[in-house]
């Protein structure tokens, strides 16, 4: 490892310095997986990500021209570019400020440096047209279109037991153009998802701008929440059977164990929700993760948890008793406004409910595609494993894409490369890394950096309200559960408030079994949050350091309109 940079890191950019982990912690929470960076992000997702950019009329294609222009891999972290993010809602009319509060809720960030380089005349005048378009649109042809790909590239995979090791190379490898293609979609509903609340926003007098999260609610059509009501509903399924539930009270092992022979009933149901959600998982945007269908029990554990809640409890029910609360939010908002102000207004709420909507559809496009380069690869890793070449068969992660077509042909001359590789990784995930990087300052090296934990932090006590990001709106009361990963839940109860250092669409199902949600990083417009409101689940966001000053067992309450917790007890 180098003391200044881990293998696969990117270059800082120089116009766009400033990076921050906020945002990038909710998709890629430990640091990403060389073959994930040298096959996939650093060839592809980067400058797809670029150019879905370009397309949406924020920046010219040679603006972009740099590598970490638009994201980048600093200590093996995936890092946002807080740089080009502002000048994008520069360019959208925005200030650097608003831009900062939907999409990080970033006290401590490096100021922005204005430059005449923020503005650019010729897209200054398409700018109104494209912010009418935005404000007004009720369709987006090319989330339909990567949706489309994605969905027909999974549907067409080919046996994959069948290939070749290097037809699985191949496999793995033709789906990069598609990922590239599929970040349209994702950043052009991203970006133009901060523009509905940034206008509503400015229509409401400071005293009513706290219902602002109350009105955008549910979207209706948010795809990332669709997993959710699939396990609900097969956690109805156990519920209603006592053979299957005497067979969870065994365990979550003892279900997996049935999977390879079991068919019929909850089976048939498991089978086709793997089938249509598979290619979701925890940290999803790393080819090395494990996906749903990759490792069922992940899915498995979460319907273990759901089935012991009651009917009442569904996503539908939990909806439905937020959309009385929205509607008189939005009733709140606009008394008093003239018949035109208040058509604007709901325009702009409109379109923030839409575009969160096309956001997440794009993130999935993205996710799917990726997934079948993942399937095709842990193939390869299995069988590579059984002949000796690699160690175990998750390793095939830990190699770059130039190394796969000698380790495919059976070269073991990798051998001692990837072990090492593999140990320099996993220190990697014991390593704090910075929450913004200026990129225009010197990096600190690896070894200056503190461990996880060793910070301590200030021990929250029983009085204090600690501010975070109104993420979605509802006041509860309940006990903190602190979990730090998908893997630790088994631990949690029904109607604790979980607390953990950021949530991707994973662990969203986790939110029904849970009372509220608290994460350290995040903010309105966070994708995961955006679900926390589809599903009516109170979420406070962007409360940094609250794994640390909150503890397991103590009793707080969560005001996700606000973005408050109360400390009301402590252990």
């Amino acid at each position: 490892m180098s003391e200044k940079a881990w293998l696969i890191d990117t270059e800082p950019s120089s116009r766009f310095p400033v990076f921050t982990r906020l945002n990038a912690a909710d998709v890629m929470a430990d640091p990403i997986t060389p073959l994930g960076a040298s096959m996939c992000w650093v060839p592809n997702v980067l400058p797809g990500w670029a150019s879905g950019y370009v397309e949406d009329l924020c920046f010219t294609a040679d603006e972009l021209s740099e590598e970490s222009a638009v994201a980048g891999f600093i200590y093996g972290y995936l890092y946002v570019n807080q740089s080009s993010v502002r000048v994008l809602g520069i360019r959208k009319g925005m200030s650097a400020e608003i831009i900062d509060s939907i999409f990080f809720n970033s006290p401590g960030a490096p100021p922005h440096e204005a430059s005449d380089a923020d503005t650019n005349e010729a897209l200054t005048a398409l700018a109104p047209a494209r912010a009418g378009w935005v404000l007004s649109t009720s369709k987006f042809e090319g989330a339909d279109e990567d949706a489309a790909i994605a969905d027909d590239l999974r549907r067409s995979r080919p046996n994959l037991k069948a290939l070749s090791n290097r037809a699985l190379v191949a496999r793995a490898r033709a789906m990069m153009p598609y990922e590239r293609l599929a970040w349209r979609s994702e950043q052009i509903g991203s970006s133009n998802a901060a523009l509905g609340p940034a206008v509503a926003g400015q229509m409401l007098p400071a005293e009513k701008a706290h219902l602002l999260v109350t009105i955008l609610g549910y979207a209706g059509d948010v795809e990332s929440a669709a997993p959710t009501y699939a396990l609900w509903s097969l956690s109805r399924t156990v519920r209603n059977s006592p053979e299957m539930t005497a067979l969870f009270d065994q365990g979550v092992d003892a279900v997996v164990a049935q999977l390879p022979t079991a068919a019929g009933g909850f089976w048939s149901e498991f089978g086709a929700f793997i089938g249509e959600f598979g290619y979701r998982g925890p940290s999803e945007w790393d080819l090395g993760t494990e996906s749903w269908e990759s490792k069922p029990s992940l899915a498995i554990a979460l319907i273990d948890k759901m089935r012991l809640l009651d009917d009442a409890q569904s996503p539908s029910a939990k909806q439905a008793a937020h959309a009385a609360e929205t509607d008189k939010a939005m009733a709140e908002a606009t008394e008093g406004m003239d018949a035109a102000t208040e058509a604007a207004f709901r325009g702009a709420i409109g379109s923030a409910r839409r575009f969160a909507g096309w956001r997440e559809s794009g993130k999935s496009s993205c996710i799917k595609i990726m997934n079948e380069a993942r399937m095709a690869l842990i193939e390869l890793g299995e069988r590579l494993a059984a002949d000796g070449v690699i160690d175990h068969p998750r390793q095939i992660f830990i190699a770059l894409d130039e190394e796969l077509d000698g380790l495919a042909l059976g070269g073991t001359h990798l051998r001692q490369t990837l072990r090492d590789r593999e140990t320099a990784w996993n220190e990697l995930k014991e390593v704090e890394v910075p929450t913004f990087v200026d990129g225009s300052k010197p990096i600190p090296p690896i070894s200056s950096l503190p461990r996880k934990g060793s910070g301590g932090g200030e021990r929250a006590k029983a009085g204090d309200v600690l501010q975070g990001a109104a993420s979605s709106q509802g006041i509860v009361e309940g006990t903190v559960r602190v979990v730090l990963g998908t893997d630790a839940i088994e631990d949690f109860q029904p109607g604790e408030i979980l607390v953990a250092p950021q949530t991707d669409p994973s662990w969203t199902p986790l939110f029904l079994v849970a009372s509220g949600v608290v994460v350290n990083t995040g903010s309105m417009g966070s994708h995961a949050m955006i679900v926390a409101r589809e599903l009516g689940i109170p979420c406070v966001g962007g409360l940094v350091g609250a794994t640390t000053n909150l503890k397991t067992g103590d009793r707080v309450r969560v005001d996700g309109a606000k973005g408050t917790v109360e400390v009301l007890e402590t252990v």
